[in-house]
């Protein structure tokens, strides 16, 4: 980001939270010097998620299915602007002779995704193509249940209420096993 964008935003942020104190009275002067700084830093930091090396390893046995479980996430509604959060499940099926990833891309590969404003329903697609487009593996599955802030707190105020999206992308391979494998993930993932 440039410097006068950088600028720009601040000032921005600055800007809502001096209207904000207007309309309701919200803040103290701690706050009013000091919240635009805090808010700019979050976004900041919740930002550079999004940059990691995604690592992969050529797999070297006879493949199997891979499954992460209960992967945190933390993200945004785009209508809202309020949190919503949960946990992801990944299952994918390498190709023989193909690749796996350093689990710990897997986590990064969520956060990436999870840190910007978004539907869960999108968030979750997007995360079964950027593993679909790295690992090119037999299948990728991914399912997320998340508690949405503008649901609980909001609205209908749900407070219990929990959203679950699923996306899977495979290869013209496994058409006819489709079915099975999907089977097979969900019920690994405890879904």
């Amino acid at each position: 980001m440039e410097e006068n964008s950088r600028d720009i935003l601040k000032e921005s942020i600055k800007a809502l939270v001096y209207n904000l104190h207007e309309e309701y009275g919200w803040f103290n002067d701690e706050e009013l010097k000091n919240t635009p700084r805090r808010i700019e830093n979050f976004y900041r930091e919740w930002y550079g998620a999004r940059n990691f090396t995604f690592t992969k390893f050529k797999i070297t046995g006879h493949e199997s299915m891979v499954i992460v479980k209960n992967i945190s996430f933390y993200s945004m509604c785009s209508h809202h602007l309020l949190p919503f959060f949960g946990n992801i499940n990944i299952a994918y099926l390498p190709r023989p002779g193909g690749y796996i990833a350093g689990v710990s891309k897997l986590v990064r590969s969520v956060n990436k995704i999870a840190s910007k404003p978004q539907l869960q329903e999108n968030m979750t697609s997007e995360i079964v193509n950027l593993l679909y487009d790295n690992l090119n593996p037999l299948f990728v599955m991914v399912t997320a249940n998340g508690q949405h802030m503008c649901m609980m707190m909001r609205g209908v105020k749900q407070e219990s209420a929990t959203m679950v999206t699923s996306s899977v992308k495979y290869s013209d391979v496994v058409k006819t096993e489709l079915e099975s494998l999907k089977n097979e993930a969900l019920k690994m993932m405890g879904e």
